[in-house]
C-alpha cells in the first residue's frame, strides 16, 4: 500500500500566542513559546508546511496552483468544463470571473511563507543530533520558501516580499529583490543539504526536498530570470551573483550523482499503463497493445524528483484536496465507469494544434494525449464524440491529455479508480484520485542542460528513451520542440514561452496564444470554433492581485498593469 504523505492540521502548532489576562498555560495545543524545541517538532513543522502545497485555504484548486492555472494558459489546453464553468475559460481566456479570483493561490503561499519562516527563525533551539540533520531541515525550509517565492512571482509577478513571521504591510518588491532572496535561499539549501543520493530505499522523504531538487529548481528559476527580464545572471541577496556557468555546475552534479535517472519507458511514468491485463478484467488497449506496466510511485522510478503527495485522508468532512482533484478536474464529463478513462469536470481540452504539430513517429504522442476515435485507444463508441453533450461539455475537440487523469480497472464487471485496488481508498470518482503531480522530472534536468550549454546530449538522451533519432547540432528551435513533446501538460509550456520571448517581446507571446481562436471545437453539442482568447502584454503575462489583498493593505499594495477595478476584462458566455 502506499506510504501515506502525513497530513498534520498545522494551525495549532504554528499559531502566535497572545496575551489574555488569563495567565494560563496551554495545556491542549502548541504554541510557538513551547514548540520548535526537539528535531521531531521541527519535523512537524515541516510537514506543516508541506501541507501547504497540497491545500487550498480559499476557492478551488483551478485558482490555487500553479500547475492547474498555467496549463489553462498554454497555447496546448482550452479552459473546457461544463457550460457554466467560467472559471478554467476565464484563465484560459486571460480574464477574470470575479475581483478576488485568484485570493486561494496568494493565501496558499504566504501561509507556506510564514511557516517556512517560522522553522528559520527557531532553527537554533532544538538539541540536533548532528549539523547534517540540522542542515536538512534548514535546506528543507530554504527550499520550500524559495520555490513558494517562484511560484508567487511567476503567477503575479512582483510581490511583498516577507521575510520574519511579525505582521507586516508591505509594497511590492522590486523583481531583482525578490529573485535575489530566492536565489539566495536555494544555494543556502544546496550547501545545508547532505549529498545523499536518491535509491529506491529512500522512498520514505519523497514529496519532501533535497539538495539534488534544490539544484534543479536553481535552473528553472535562472533560466525563467535571465529570459523573461532579459538578463544574463541571477543576483543574489549580498550582492553578489549565480552565473550560467554555476547552474551548468550543479545541474551536472544532479545529472551525475544524484541517483536519479531516465525511465526507459516514457509511457510507463503514468498511471494509464497499470491498466493491463495483469490489474484489469477489461484492460487499456492502448496498453496492452505497447506491454505497458506502470512504474508507480513508491520508489522504483527513479525518474521522479519532486512530487505533490496525496492521500486516502480526502473527505467531504476534512479535505478534499488531500486528494487529486487536478486529475478529477481533468478527466471527461458524464462518461463514469465505461472504461479506462475515467469522469471529471471536462477542463484543459487538448489543441488540435498540438497534435497536428508533434510527429507521428513520436511514441510521446499518444503516450500523452487520447484522441478519442482512435482506434488504438479502443474507446468505447458510446462515447458518441459530436452526438453526445457529455453534460454539456464545453471546448471539446475530441483530444485529451492523459498524463493527469483519472484512471480506471474493471474487477468482477465493476469500475473504478485504481487507487482503490492499490491504495484502498473509498470508491468516489471525486474523492479517490491519489496521483502524484510531478513537478519536477529528471528529463527536464536534461534538457536545461542542454538548453545552458546549448549542446544536445541532454536533448539525444530524451530523444533516445522514446527511439528518435539524434540531432546532430544544438538549435533553440530544437530545445523548444522536444520541451514541447517531452515536457507537455506537465505545466511548464506557459512559463516556458514567456521566457523565450522576454518582457520586452511579450507581442510574440500574444500572437502564438490567440493563434488559438478558430479551432473547431464542440460546445454543449454544438460545433463552432474556439474564440475568447486575449493575450494582453500590458499585464507582462501576470494574474490579477486578489483585489481583497489590495483593500486590506490600504494602498500599500497596488495591482498589476491591466488587472486595475473597470479595466480588468470579466468573463461572461458572452464573451464565449
Amino acid at each position: 500500500m502506499k506510504k501515506i504523505f502525513l497530513l498534520l492540521l498545522a494551525g495549532s502548532l504554528l499559531a502566535g500566542c497572545s496575551e489574555s489576562f488569563l495567565d494560563t498555560k496551554p495545556l491542549t495545543s502548541k504554541t510557538n513559546t513551547d514548540f520548535y524545541k526537539t528535531p521531531t517538532d521541527m519535523d512537524q513543522a515541516l510537514t506543516a508546511t508541506y501541507v501547504t502545497m497540497v491545500t487550498c485555504p480559499s476557492g478551488s484548486v483551478l485558482n490555487s496552483y500553479p500547475f492547474m492555472i498555467s496549463e489553462l494558459m498554454s497555447d496546448d489546453r482550452f479552459g473546457g468544463g461544463g457550460d457554466n464553468d467560467l472559471t478554467p475559460r476565464a484563465i484560459c481566456d486571460f480574464k477574470i470571473d470575479g475581483q478576488n479570483m485568484y485570493l486561494g493561490a496568494w493565501q496558499r503561499y504566504y501561509t507556506g511563507i510564514y511557516r517556512a519562516n517560522m522553522i528559520l527563525e527557531n532553527i537554533d533551539k532544538p538539541a540536533w543530533e548532528s549539523e547534517a540533520q540540522k542542515g536538512n531541515v534548514a535546506g528543507q525550509a530554504y527550499y520550500l520558501r524559495g520555490m513558494f517565492y517562484f511560484d508567487l512571482s511567476r503567477l503575479f509577478g512582483e510581490v511583498p516580499l516577507i521575510l520574519k513571521t511579525e505582521p507586516q504591510n508591505l509594497p511590492k518588491a522590486p523583481a531583482a529583490e525578490t529573485y535575489a532572496q530566492i536565489a539566495t535561499d536555494l544555494k543556502t539549501a544546496i550547501e545545508s543539504f547532505p549529498s545523499t543520493p536518491y535509491s529506491a530505499a529512500t522512498y520514505g522523504d519523497m514529496g519532501r526536498s533535497n539538495k539534488w531538487i534544490a539544484e534543479a529548481l536553481m535552473g528553472r528559476v535562472f533560466l525563467f530570470y535571465t529570459g523573461y527580464y532579459e538578463t544574463t545572471s541571477l543576483p543574489l541577496v549580498d550582492g553578489g551573483e549565480i552565473t550560467k556557468e554555476q547552474v551548468i555546475t550543479w545541474l551536472e552534479d544532479c545529472r551525475d550523482n544524484s541517483g536519479y535517472r531516465l525511465m526507459p519507458e516514457f509511457r510507463n511514468l503514468w498511471p494509464y499503463s497499470v491498466a493491463n491485463a495483469a490489474h484489469s478484467d477489461v484492460p487499456y488497449k492502448f496498453s496492452v497493445d505497447n506491454n505497458l506496466s506502470w512504474y508507480g510511485e513508491e520508489g522504483a522510478n527513479a525518474e521522479t524528483m519532486y512530487a505533490l503527495k496525496f492521500s486516502t485522508y480526502a473527505s467531504w468532512g476534512t479535505s478534499i484536496y488531500y486528494s487529486n482533484q487536478m486529475d478529477l478536474f481533468f478527466g471527461w464529463r458524464a462518461y463514469s465507469y465505461k472504461g479506462a478513462m475515467g469522469e471529471g469536470w471536462g477542463m484543459g481540452t487538448v489543441n488540435k494544434k498540438l497534435w497536428d504539430a508533434w510527429p507521428d513517429n513520436d511514441i510521446r504522442k499518444r503516450g500523452s494525449v487520447c484522441k478519442v476515435d482512435d482506434e488504438s485507444e479502443g474507446i468505447d463508441p458510446s462515447y458518441g464524440l459530436g452526438s453526445d453533450l457529455h453534460d454539456k461539455q464545453m471546448d471539446e475537440t475530441g483530444y485529451w491529455q492523459k498524463k493527469y487523469r483519472p484512471v480506471n480497472l474493471n474487477k468482477n464487471n465493476e469500475w473504478h479508480n485504481y487507487s482503490v485496488d492499490l491504495y484502498a481508498a473509498t470508491k468516489n470518482f471525486q474523492l479517490d484520485n491519489m496521483q502524484d503531480i510531478v513537478l519536477i522530472r529528471f528529463a527536464d534536468v536534461l534538457l536545461m542542460h542542454s538548453e545552458l550549454t546549448q549542446t544536445v546530449d541532454g536533448i539525444n538522451a530524451v530523444r533516445a528513451r522514446v527511439g528518435l533519432d539524434p540531432i546532430g547540432s544544438y538549435s533553440l528551435d530544437a530545445l523548444k520542440d522536444e520541451r514541447r513533446f517531452e515536457l507537455a501538460f506537465e505545466g511548464v509550456r506557459y512559463y516556458d514561452l514567456l521566457r523565450w520571448a522576454g518582457k520586452s517581446n511579450l507581442a510574440q507571446v500574444e500572437q502564438l496564444l490567440e493563434s488559438q481562436n478558430g479551432i473547431a471545437t464542440i460546445n454543449n453539442g454544438v460545433a463552432g470554433i474556439k474564440k475568447g482568447v486575449d493575450f494582453r502584454p500590458e499585464t507582462g503575462g501576470f494574474l490579477q492581485i486578489p483585489n481583497q489583498e489590495i483593500q486590506l493593505s490600504e494602498g500599500v499594495l497596488i495591482q498589476n498593469p491591466g488587472w486595475e477595478t473597470g479595466v480588468a476584462p470579466v468573463y461572461s458566455f458572452s464573451s464565449k
